[in-house]
């Protein structure tokens, strides 16, 4: 596996006597999309608020690049190439869909907030608009969006600050089949479309949408890591069975039992 872009050296977080996270490692290798899975409270959210600067960890440490950012804030590391999206949409609702995105790209870029370099940030929200095809949208306010349209721009407003990382956190939650499907191929679009950048780390229940997408998938499960490797290994891989995935994907070469997706 290729020297991860973004990398989390035994990472360790304490709440009281709680271990969220006990000594976690992870790397996101540029230009691929990688997985992290795990039953709910394995430590996958507390993992991604030590990545982008939300939860300083106990101990470990976080590189980008090369670079240690375990105590930079967040917006320090969002305008060194990390963008997040969350579980639950965080669009600016009141706004339409093209000052979401020109507000976002305004926040990594200095001197924007205080008008400068205009024409360089609508050149720049117009090149995403255009090649996620959300032109019919643009002046839509985004509050009035349906879930799948509003996920897309979600997406949309984090890749407008040309991040070198994205961190999605379950980006197919409330989506139906159509456009889970439509998701995937956006994102096989957008991974690594700018010289190997950005990498994905992608945080989701839908082990249909994990399995087709990622090179590579981490396990927690009780804030330990219990498995890391492709999606064929990760299929049948006898400790995730047990902890995760149970009969919703049984080892290869077995039937997939249809009951439905994984409870988020």
């Amino acid at each position: 596996m290729p020297e991860g872009l973004l990398q989390a050296e035994d990472v360790t977080v304490r709440f009281g006597g709680v271990v969220a996270l006990d000594s976690v490692d992870l790397e996101v290798p540029s230009g691929q999309i990688v997985g992290l899975i795990g039953p709910n409270g394995a430590g996958k959210t507390t993992l991604f608020n030590v990545l982008s600067g939300v939860i300083e960890p106990n101990g470990g440490r976080v590189l980008l690049g090369g670079t240690d950012v375990t105590r930079w804030p967040t917006h320090r590391r969002g305008r060194a190439g990390i963008a997040r999206t969350f579980q639950r949409l965080e669009l600016f609702d009141r706004l339409t869909v093209y000052d979401n995105l020109l507000a976002a790209w305004e926040g990594v870029t200095p001197g924007a907030v205080l008008g400068r370099h205009k024409s360089e940030g609508r050149a720049r929200v117009a090149e995403v608009i255009e090649s996620l095809d959300l032109g019919a949208l643009a002046t839509r306010l985004a509050g009035t969006l349906p879930t799948g349209q509003a996920r897309l721009v979600e997406l949309a407003r984090a890749i407008v600050t040309a991040p070198r990382v994205l961190l999605l956190d379950e980006p197919s939650s409330g989506l139906d089949d159509v456009e889970t499907s439509w998701f995937a191929q956006v994102l096989g679009q957008v991974a690594g479309a700018r010289d190997g950048e950005p990498a994905v780390l992608l945080v989701e229940h839908d082990m249909s949408l994990v399995m087709e997408v990622c090179a590579e998938i981490t396990v927690l499960d009780f804030g330990q890591r219990i498995a890391h490797g492709p999606p064929e290994q990760i299929r049948n891989d006898p400790r995730v069975i047990e902890a995760y995935l149970g009969a919703e994907i049984e080892p290869e070469g077995s039937a997939i039992e249809p009951e439905g997706a994984i409870a988020p």
